[in-house]
């Protein structure tokens, strides 16, 4: 070989073979993570799908609606959403309000909603759309009320069911809502 030729690159029948081979193994690992990605977000939204249609259940819009009365008669400073705080400040004093396992079940399928985003079943910002501001938004008041109550009672020590309702909380904060920290009302914005 002579300075100024061009070198000749020469390769081996088996090199030739190989690249082949290692080219469609980089597409398919490739295409396994693709796949991969891909079937998870749509579990995702087959699980948001499914809770919507548990939202929308007749036994969940019952229990809405009387979760909402609870609601309407904590704005208006009524007994009854005060005999559901002081119940839960005090379980084992106060006997059972009206309304009290419709508000536990209410909280409860927030608390599994905040536990499906939290494990990465469903999209926090597709959930902040589905639930927040059409729906959490309007149970929110009487959920911090809850909260508050117990706090000023045991110093802060929240069971977990209600600790869940302020990361579900923190959550839609971070895609804008925004949740007064009084048990007064919750206003939005962006």
């Amino acid at each position: 070989m002579t300075v100024g030729e061009p070198t000749r690159i020469r390769m081996t029948f088996a090199e030739i073979i190989s690249l082949p081979s290692l080219s469609i193994f980089s597409l398919s690992l490739s295409l396994s993570f693709w796949t991969f990605f891909q079937q998870r977000r749509m579990s995702g939204r087959a699980q948001a799908t499914r809770l919507h249609e548990v939202w929308w259940s007749d036994d969940m819009v019952a229990v809405r609606d009387r979760v909402y009365s609870l609601c309407r008669d904590q704005a208006h400073g009524g007994p009854a959403a005060a005999a559901l705080v002081s119940y839960y400040v005090r379980p084992l004093e106060e006997p059972e309000p009206p309304g009290r396992a419709a508000f536990a079940k209410l909280v409860g399928f927030f608390d599994n909603l905040e536990a499906c985003i939290s494990s990465g079943l469903v999209d926090e910002r597709l959930a902040w759309r589905l639930f927040c501001e059409a729906h959490y938004l309007d149970y929110q008041p009487l959920v911090a009320a809850v909260r508050d109550a117990i706090c000023s009672h045991r110093g802060c020590k929240l069971p977990p069911w209600l600790e869940m309702t302020r990361e579900l909380e923190a959550r839609f904060s971070r895609q804008g809502t925004k949740f007064l920290p009084s048990s007064n009302s919750a206003v939005t914005g962006k």
